[in-house]
């Protein structure tokens, strides 16, 4: 396939996270979801439907973090790199995101699987010296394929039934693992 290649800054806007003060007891216990890549790594799937820290509207103004609409993708730029997730309600992250707010011509499900896809590519782009970080200039010059909406929602929904498929496989070699033992 010869799809054009887009800066992703082209197909999405990227967000910026961040951290309240965490002194400051209004900012948070609030009800506006607020994760950290060490949220993502816990997720079994590629949605992110809660958060187990909330923060307050408050503390949602006195920090650089913004409101992510449903269907963003959550990208951990650092601590580690890579970590992936679509959320279904709104929610900030911390400073460990470069967030993607998907434009009209790009669908979430289709970034997801391609960032998936390219994790050791992105890991390898970042920098630092006593933890790795992709900046946020360095992502937004990151190419990406833009096939036309509806092939992308094809590749998606295809790569979304493997996914299926292989968590089911996982969930039958973990019984058949423990078969022995009830036997």
């Amino acid at each position: 396939m010869n799809w054009p290649q887009v800066e992703i800054k082209n197909a999405a806007r990227i967000v910026s996270g961040a951290t309240p003060k965490s002194g400051t007891a209004k900012y948070w216990n609030g009800d506006i979801a607020w994760t950290t890549p060490k949220d993502l790594a816990r997720l079994d799937g590629k949605l992110i439907t809660d958060t187990p820290r909330k923060i307050t509207s408050e503390g949602l103004q006195n920090c650089s973090a913004e409101l992510l609409p449903i269907g963003s993708v959550l990208f951990s730029s650092r601590a580690p790199i890579g970590h992936i997730a679509i959320n279904t309600i709104p929610m900030a992250t911390n400073q460990g995101f470069k967030s993607f707010i998907p434009g009209p011509d790009l669908d979430a499900s289709f970034l997801y699987w391609w960032l998936d896809a390219n994790r050791s590519r992105l890991q390898a782009m970042g920098n630092g010296a006593t933890f790795k970080e992709v900046s946020k200039a360095v992502v937004e010059r990151i190419l990406i394929p833009l096939p036309p909406l509806a092939e992308q929602r094809r590749i998606a929904a295809i790569l979304d039934q493997a996914d299926v498929v292989r968590h089911k496989r996982r969930d039958a070699l973990s019984r058949l693992a423990d078969l022995p033992q009830g036997i």
